[in-house]
């Protein structure tokens, strides 16, 4: 019991089960919650006496962890068998980051990577002297990966995943398919085929299209970072999906006729102002906004 709440531990931290599968087995059995909260107050400890070592590094020698402590952290879970489930999730531990809706925010790896992650974004990532490994578990970020990077570089989303040499790429991660454009230096994906700059990858299930990206797409990826939302003759309910992504409350078309508008220009992803003024100036669109500021869009 207590290896197998070992296992689990170890799985959820590798992002390798969900958190409904684990839910399901830890609900199966009183015993399983038990033995998983063992489990994870020894690791908590563990975790405490390398913190700990760290911190005061510069006044006294960190603290050993070694198997011999190891297994007594094993033994406060109930069984020395936990220790190299532990230690196996030392070896497989994942960083997070994420965004909320409308909000954007950059990063940098140890290996000198930089992340920027888009609105609603969330990511995990692991490095090591060999190579390092993102995921995309959903929302849309730009990599930027040095000319020399300490390893290989691996992008990961649903069941795609490319491998990235120096250069610079966007990934999206939709409802139906993952997109990952390069906009200089190169990708390949490990299923076949190489990208270049200006490539544009397409992963739906199993399937795998590679194409030259449009000037727009290209534009788009690059915009948002600037906190700015490119459209040329999309329809209205696209830009409405989009803008969407940036803001709660939300837009809604009232009048399905409406859309089939299409519309272009150059928008701020927090500010729907200029975007509204655009539709009713254009189209005689109206807006109104209700009392939780959710905005409607209604014939004129």
């Amino acid at each position: 019991m207590m290896e197998e709440a070992a296992g689990w531990l170890a799985a959820l931290d590798a992002g390798s089960v969900t958190p409904q599968a684990f839910e399901q087995w830890r609900a199966a059995d009183p015993r399983h919650a038990v033995a998983f909260a063992q489990v994870a107050h020894a690791f908590e400890q563990v975790e405490r006496l390398r913190t700990f070592g760290d911190r005061h590094a510069d006044l006294a020698p960190a603290p050993a962890i070694n198997r011999r402590r190891m297994l007594q952290a094993g033994v406060l879970a109930g069984g020395a068998s936990v220790a190299g489930a532990l230690l196996a999730v030392r070896a497989t531990a994942r960083e997070h980051a994420e965004t909320t809706v409308g909000e954007r925010r950059g990063l940098v790896l140890d290996d000198g990577i930089r992340i920027e992650l888009n609105t609603g974004t969330r990511i995990s990532w692991r490095t090591d002297k060999e190579r390092s490994r993102i995921w995309l578990e959903r929302g849309e970020i730009g990599l930027t990966v040095p000319a020399a990077p300490r390893g290989k570089l691996e992008l990961e989303a649903g069941g795609a995943r490319f491998r990235l040499g120096f250069g610079s790429f966007n990934a999206r991660q939709q409802p139906e398919s993952f997109d990952l454009l390069v906009l200089d230096g190169a990708a390949e994906s490990v299923r076949g085929g190489r990208l270049g700059a200006g490539a544009m990858a397409r992963v739906i299930g199993q399937d795998v299209a590679v194409r030259p990206a449009d000037t727009v797409t290209l534009d788009r990826a690059r915009s948002w970072k600037d906190g700015q939302l490119v459209f040329e003759g999309e329809s209205l309910d696209f830009v409405v999906a989009e803008f969407n992504r940036y803001l709660d409350p939300r837009i809604v078309i009232a009048d399905p006729a409406l859309s089939r508008i299409r519309l272009g220009g150059r928008f701020t992803t927090t500010d729907p102002n200029d975007l509204l003024a655009a539709l009713h100036a254009s189209f005689g669109i109206r807006s109104q906004r209700s009392a939780n500021g959710a905005i409607t869009l209604t014939a004129g």
